[in-house]
C-alpha cells in the first residue's frame, strides 16, 4: 500500500492517497492483448489431503505451492476445498433469481442509499461507478452482503422473502462457508510465509468480509469493461464463477491471459493487504472481467476475505530484516482503507 517516508525514516500511509495512486495505476494499464492461457499459468492446488489429514507434509506440500504462485503468479485454483457442488449450484441459482427481479425491486435496497444506515451493502446497479472506483461506469449489477466484529447479517439489507424464497439463506450459509475456507487456508499462507501454522489466528477472529453476488449482462463487443481494471484491497478473495470471464495480469508472463473458469474449483487471488503484510513478497494481482457476448449472462461470486477491521497488522517477520525494513507502517484493515468503502 501507498506509503511515503517521513524525516525519521518511518513508512507512512495515506488511504486517500492510496486510492488514487491505484486508480492513476489502473488507468495506465496497457489492456489491447491478451493471451489464451496455458495449462501451467494459473497453478491449481489440491487441498485435500492436507484438509482430509492436516499432516505437516501435506501442509507443507500445499504451503510450496501456495507461496510460488503467490510470488510469481498471484492467483491460482483451489480443489478439494470440500465446499460441496450442490451449495456452490444452489447459491448461484438464488442469485440468478435475485437478478431476474425488477429493477425496482433491486433499487429499492440500493446500496449507500439515504435510509440505510451500513454504508458499502445492497444493489449496485449497471453502470455503476463504484467497487473499483472509476469514472466510467462498471457493465455488471451486484448485490453486496458485508459482516465483521460489529456487522452482522441482520445489518444487511435483504430482498423481500417472498420475492426469492430462502435467498438470505443461502447466501448467509454461503458466506459462512467461505469464511471457514479462508480459515482453514491460513495455516498454508503461515507455512508459505516460514511461519508458524497459528500466525495469522488472532488477526481472523473477526473477520471483514463481504460477499458479492455479480451479474454481467451480455452484450455487444465494446471496449466497456465488465469489471474495470484493478486490484483487491483484501487479504485475499476466493472466487466462484459459471463462465470463464476474468482476465489476470501474469507478472511471470508480463502480459494479459484469460483465466479459464475450472469444473467445481475456486480462484483465489491475493490482495493489497496480503501484499502490504508481506512486505511485498506477495503479489497484488491486476486483473479485469468482459462480459459474454453470445448472449448469455455470466455470474460471478467473489468472496473478500480480510482481517480483524481493527487488528494493528505489522510485517511478517520472515518478510523484514535489517537489510529489507518494513515499507509499510503497522496499520489496521479500517485504518488502510480510510475513506474507501470496500474493494
Amino acid at each position: 500500500m501507498n506509503t511515503s517516508e517521513n524525516p525519521d525514516k518511518k513508512p507512512t500511509f495515506d488511504a486517500h492517497d492510496k486510492e488514487k495512486q491505484l486508480k492513476a495505476e489502473s488507468e495506465s494499464w496497457n489492456t489491447n492483448y491478451v493471451a489464451d492461457a496455458q495449462a501451467e499459468d494459473i497453478p491449481v492446488i489440491d487441498l485435500s489431503d492436507y484438509f482430509k489429514t492436516g499432516d505437516n507434509n501435506s501442509l507443507q506440500h500445499v504451503a510450496k505451492q501456495l507461496k510460488q504462485a503467490c510470488e510469481e503468479v498471484g492467483f491460482f485454483s483451489i480443489i478439494g476445498h470440500q465446499i460441496p457442488k450442490s451449495q456452490i449450484d444452489r447459491t448461484f441459482q438464488k442469485v440468478r433469481e435475485f437478478h431476474s427481479l425488477p429493477l425496482a425491486q433491486k433499487i429499492a435496497i440500493k446500496m449507500d442509499r439515504p435510509e440505510w444506515p451500513v454504508t458499502g451493502i445492497g444493489y449496485l446497479p449497471v453502470k455503476n461507478r463504484k467497487l473499483p472506483a472509476r469514472d466510467t461506469g462498471n457493465v455488471n449489477e451486484a448485490f453486496i452482503v458485508k459482516a465483521s466484529d460489529s456487522v452482522t447479517m441482520d445489518d444487511n439489507q435483504w430482498p423481500q422473502p417472498e420475492a426469492v424464497p430462502d435467498f438470505r439463506e443461502v447466501v448467509q450459509q454461503y458466506a459462512q462457508s467461505m469464511e471457514n475456507l479462508g480459515k482453514k487456508m491460513l495455516p498454508i499462507y503461515a507455512a508459505a510465509l516460514d511461519m508458524p501454522t497459528t500466525f495469522f489466528n488472532d488477526a481472523f477472529i473477526s473477520p471483514l468480509y463481504r460477499l458479492r453476488m455479480t451479474h454481467y449482462p451480455s452484450t455487444p463487443p465494446s471496449d466497456e469493461f465488465g469489471i474495470a481494471p484493478h486490484v483487491d484491497t483484501s487479504f485475499c478473495t476466493i472466487l466462484a464463477q459459471d463462465k470463464p470471464g476474468l482476465t489476470i495480469y501474469s507478472e511471470r508472463k508480463k502480459c494479459w491471459i484469460k483465466a479459464p473458469a475450472l469444473e467445481g474449483a475456486f480462484v483465489v487471488n491475493t490482495g493489497e493487504l496480503l501484499k502490504q503484510w508481506t512486505n511485498d513478497k506477495f503479489i497484488s494481482v491486476k486483473h479485469f472481467a468482459n462480459n459474454n457476448t453470445e448472449n448469455t449472462s455470466r455470474y460471478s461470486i467473489p468472496f473478500f476475505l480480510n482481517a480483524n477491521a481493527d487488528y494493528k497488522m505489522t510485517c511478517v517477520p520472515s518478510c523484514c530484516s535489517s537489510d529489507n525494513p518494513p515499507k509499510y507502517p503497522p496499520i489496521s484493515y479500517a485504518e488502510s482503507q480510510g475513506v474507501i468503502q470496500g474493494e
